[in-house]
């Protein structure tokens, strides 16, 4: 068996190399999603590589250091999106790059290791809980990925006629959608601050947003709904492999009577066929909910996403699963004007590696 040294390497012609060749390949393991992250957030970043004698790279793991007051200190990969951890060509190179990761963060005394995996990690499913440390995996949430066919129209015709009407009803309201790039920034991002302040939740910064678009302007876009100039729905889609991801996307809930959402994400599967991907991600939900329900009704199939916790006292806290006290606080941020909203949600959303 071929050796290997783990280092942090920096060329990011390489690294992204490695990535787009991976069958596994995601958006967000990117060298520009990864440095958007850290650009933005300030969160230390290792950009970590199982190297063979040769240079040759044969399995990669982006790895931030995130100090969050409500999920403990950890090294997270990736935080902020659906799924990320180790692209290896082995599970041998898997296992060393897990163990690389679990020692950096016994070595700096953070409290938990967290890897957000598309597939299973047999190194870690196949690990015995001992003195050294534990191992928890976690399935709850699903990816809803979409097969497209060649033909928008045929993807369109397929649609049951409840989901035609309600595609075809913005625009019969005088809905437009556009797609652009940092042109559409202000727009979509006026529509992502009030919708996540509706929902109870702190909001992104705009510079991760505008980070994104810099760093990868040929694989990012943005979509809008406007009707009369004002815009009521918003998202931003990232391409990798033959996939077609959809990180973010929003609506005014005050325009909910002529669903500007259909007609988005009906711009986004449109664009995302004539663009030649095979496959819409629409992001993860948990089953059941009221998000897996709407993507389910496009077609979209759930795929579990595998997230693995390793510590060594006592796991990560879980705030997120405290229902009472995440009830009181999304309604303390409902009450919040969308001034301080956009003050406060970045310096919060930073600590929130969800």
């Amino acid at each position: 068996m071929e050796s290997y040294d783990i280092k942090e390497i920096t060329e990011a012609g390489a690294w992204d190399d490695y990535v787009g060749k991976h069958p596994h390949t995601t958006p967000y393991h990117q060298y520009a999603f990864c440095e958007a992250v850290r650009k933005t957030y300030h969160h230390s970043l290792k950009w970590l590589a199982a190297l063979a004698r040769d240079g040759t790279i044969a399995g990669i793991l982006p790895l931030y250091r995130v100090g969050s007051f409500l999920f403990g200190n950890g090294w997270i990969s990736i935080p902020f999106c659906d799924y990320g951890g180790i692209l290896a060509q082995s599970d041998d190179t898997a296992s060393l790059l897990a163990a690389y990761g679990t020692q950096i963060c016994n070595d700096t005394g953070y409290r938990y290791l967290e890897l957000r995996q598309t597939v299973p990690l047999r190194c870690f499913d196949e690990h015995n809980d001992g003195n050294e440390y534990h191992v928890v995996r976690k399935d709850a949430k699903v990816r809803m990925r979409l097969p497209l066919p060649s033909r928008a129209g045929d993807l369109f015709d397929g649609f049951p006629s409840k989901l035609r009407s309600q595609i075809r009803r913005p625009g019969k309201e005088g809905c437009t959608v556009q797609s652009g790039g940092l042109d559409l920034l202000d727009d979509f991002y006026a529509v992502f601050v009030r919708n996540m302040r509706d929902l109870g939740s702190p909001v992104h910064s705009k510079s991760l947003m505008k980070n994104w678009l810099l760093l990868a302007p040929k694989h990012t876009r943005l979509f809008v709904v406007y009707k009369n100039r004002l815009p009521l729905a918003g998202s931003f889609v990232v391409g990798s492999g033959d996939t077609l991801v959809n990180p973010w996307a929003s609506s005014d809930k005050r325009f909910g009577r002529i669903a500007p959402n259909m007609l988005l994400y009906w711009g986004m599967l449109e664009y995302a066929i004539e663009s030649g991907y095979r496959f819409f991600d629409f992001g993860r939900s948990s089953v059941g909910e009221g998000t897996y329900r709407f993507k389910a009704q496009w077609g979209a199939q759930p795929e579990t996403l595998h997230w693995y916790y390793t510590y060594k006292d006592s796991p990560p806290p879980e705030p997120e699963n405290d229902g009472e006290r995440k009830a009181k606080f999304s309604a303390a941020w409902r009450s919040l004007p969308l001034w301080g909203t956009r003050i406060l949600g970045p310096f919060l959303r930073r600590q929130i590696p969800l």
